[in-house]
């Protein structure tokens, strides 16, 4: 959410800063408490080490290093399992998911049973009590402020939903990068590594995350490394002539020529790598993390990041983090870890080998019913007392993909070593005879001094017979039907197929869309559960001025506690991430109930038309087409009609109503001859008429 800022005055370097510098070793019990959340996470990576250092193999697999981890090896590859991967991801995920909040169904009415008959009958006898000046039967008015109440709370909860459908929108679209694209990446993480992570957390004004390190933000990073340079400055950790002093100025003549800065808070989707979250080895299962007493999520930071993040100079005492990759150049790193321990309800920040805290432990920023602010996404998920982690797709189509590039490697040797080459004995040519029969041009004559005239070539030279290529050796069809019967990709799928049938293909293609069905299924289970716990989390976090701002004057945001709020609404996901065929069929039965609701007394055509609107998922609103007071159209219509000349079809000949002149509905006001109150009597009882 954007928000007007204030500038501050010209910030003024402090006498000293407020940064903690290598703190004295804290007391022995908090010593120990936090030596004691260090070894267990160690514990931990070393418990799962083989299970982290599988999606590391993964992915090097799927990024074409399948013969062995040099850039140089150039044997033959075709890279089966990434076309895989890529048509996986297309067919599970391929749409923006659709955010609706919808109404818990509860009975609102303790009176009224819900029967519309009833309550024309009870607004029957109330007018003839009205009529002849005797007094209303308090049952009846009692049922009717009963469905009044039902009514209006009813109302009023779907107005509250339809704000957190708008804000929970709002939302998803400010992320960056994109929440459609990190969602197909999380489905393609989920392929090649096994499992896939999503963390629901919320960005405040001028607080940094460590998440944000990897992302672009907003004034918040520019705040944030202010403070630090200016802390660095007070404690006398540079020189005037030093780079970083220079770099101060310029950031503070940055920040106050501006005038306009934009601060974001709100929701954040963050979508942790799979080895970054380490799990307690007691966890039994990666869904819900049964079982598990406590969850980390590892962050590697510089230095100054630790800085601007913790306001903390952890100095020298840390242990450095060993990057395989670093060539010298790049500066010290130290492992962070975020745990959030379930036991106590607390979250602790520690760093690799430094003695103290990085953060005084405290309850999660946001307090979900679930506790943990993962979200796991498995599509191979397996139970096994030795190892939680599922295998990927890419390592079930490893044994697969290996075979396939050894066939074609074996392939590509022998036609290598079948290219034409000839033999003749020992002086026959000369050193120059053969370098012309090797590099010759085409067409070329070539003179050969050692040949006699008259001489045949073919007595001196000889092609070399080779052993012919059996195709058999090389063939690699078993190899794309083990690939169909391990994760349901089929030969079609990837490209042509070879001698397969129509019938064939077909038969496939349907077996592959059943196993698709439960991916699917396990989308849209992750994405409720994610949409869930957002609404509460809005509902939580987000005060009554933002929620204006972003839904407008008409938005509903009542003041209830988490607890309150999860009773009341579900905010879930409607089928769009996937593509899922159940539009179709909702827009099949409304056609099949639109008569029958046509003909019900009372009914009112807004609401009709709304839900008619909603299941064909079209953007219009109706709020700016209707008026007041204004006929149908189709009632429109009927009034300009030109007579026929025929009384049996003139409209002007059968009545105000012309051609729709029918008698009235059983039950509809005039039915039964007795006259209805009009609006002004009602609503002098306090009854309002129900809208649906």
């Amino acid at each position: 959410m954007e928000n007007d800022f204030q500038q501050p005055a010209e910030p003024v370097v402090p006498a000293k800063s407020s940064m903690i510098r290598e703190a004295e070793k804290p007391e022995a019990s908090r010593g120990a408490l936090v030596k004691s959340l260090q070894d267990k996470v160690a514990r931990a990576k070393k418990h799962r080490k083989r299970s982290l250092d599988r999606m590391k193999e993964d992915v090097d697999f799927y990024m074409g290093k399948q013969w062995s981890s040099s850039e140089t090896d150039d044997r033959y590859v075709a890279n089966i399992v990434q076309s895989h991967v890529r048509q996986r991801v297309s067919a599970l995920y391929a749409k923006n998911p659709k955010f609706v909040a919808k109404r818990r169904q509860t009975m609102d009415f303790q009176l009224w049973e819900g029967d519309m008959a009833a309550f024309m009958n009870a607004q029957g006898a109330m007018q003839q009590a009205v009529a002849v000046g005797q007094p209303v039967d308090p049952v009846i008015v009692q049922t009717m402020q009963d469905a009044q109440q039902g009514f209006e709370r009813r109302r009023m909860l779907d107005r509250v939903a339809k704000t957190m459908e708008i804000v929970a929108h709002h939302q998803i679209g400010e992320q960056f990068p994109s929440f459609k694209g990190q969602m197909k990446q999380l489905v393609r993480r989920v392929c090649v590594n096994g499992i896939g992570f999503l963390k629901l957390g919320y960005h405040r004004v001028m607080e940094k995350r460590p998440e944000d390190v990897e992302k672009i933000t907003d004034i918040t990073e520019q705040m944030s490394t202010l403070q630090r340079l200016m802390a660095d400055k007070a404690d006398e950790k540079f020189e005037e002539d030093n780079a970083k002093m220079e770099q101060l100025r310029n950031l503070m003549q940055e920040l106050q020529e501006k005038q306009d800065v934009i601060v974001k808070e709100g929701i954040v989707f963050d979508f942790p790598l799979s080895h970054s979250i380490i799990i307690d080895p007691k966890c039994r299962q990666l869904s819900g993390f049964v079982g598990a007493d406590w969850i980390a999520q590892e962050f590697i930071l510089d230095l100054d990041d630790v800085k601007e993040i913790y306001n903390v100079d952890v100095g020298q005492s840390y242990t450095a983090y060993e990057d395989p990759n670093n060539n010298g150049d790049d500066p010290k790193k130290v492992t962070v870890w975020e745990i959030y321990s379930k036991k106590d309800g607390l979250k602790y920040v520690v760093a690799d080998g430094y003695h103290d805290f990085l953060k005084d432990p405290e309850c999660p920023d946001l307090k979900l019913e679930r506790f943990w602010p993962f979200f796991t996404l498995i599509f191979n998920e397996v139970e096994s007392d030795k190892d939680i982690y599922p295998p990927s797709d890419v390592r079930l189509l490893m044994p697969v993909q290996k075979e396939y590039n050894r066939a074609r490697q074996g392939l590509r040797e022998q036609r290598f070593a079948n290219r034409p080459v000839y033999a003749t004995y020992e002086g026959a040519l000369s050193e120059k005879d053969m370098t012309n029969l090797q590099s010759h041009p085409a067409n070329a004559v070539i003179k050969l001094q050692n040949l006699s005239p008259g001489q045949a070539v073919n007595s001196i030279l000889q092609p070399i017979q080779h052993s012919p290529i059996d195709p058999a050796l090389y063939d690699t069809s078993m190899l794309l039907e083990d690939m169909m019967r391990v994760v349901g990709s089929q030969e079609a799928n990837i490209g042509g197929t070879s001698s397969s049938t129509a019938t064939e293909v077909s038969v496939a293609e349907g077996s592959r869309m059943s196993s698709l069905s439960s991916n699917v299924d396990d989308i849209e289970d992750f994405l409720g559960e994610v949409a869930r716990s957002t609404g509460q989390v809005l509902m939580e976090q987000m005060d009554q001025e933002t929620i204006m701002k972003i839904a407008g004057p008409g938005a509903v945001w009542p003041q209830l506690t988490s607890n309150e709020i999860a009773q009341e609404l579900l905010l879930e996901v409607e089928a769009g991430s996937n593509g899922r065929p159940n539009k179709e069929l909702r827009i099949q039965n409304f056609e099949r109930l639109a008569p029958t609701l046509l003909q019900i007394p009372g009914m009112n055509p807004e609401w009709l038309a709304k839900q008619a609107i909603d299941r064909l998922d079209d953007g219009l609103d109706i709020t700016d087409a209707i008026r007041a007071a204004l006929p149908s159209i189709v009632a429109q219509n009927s009034q300009k009609q030109l007579p026929t000349g025929d009384p049996s079809t003139d409209p002007a000949s059968q009545g105000a109503a012309g051609s729709n002149n029918v008698g009235p509905a059983p039950g509809a006001p005039g039915a039964d001859g007795a006259a209805m109150m009009t609006a002004s009597q009602i609503r002098s009882q306090g009854i309002t008429m129900p809208n649906s």
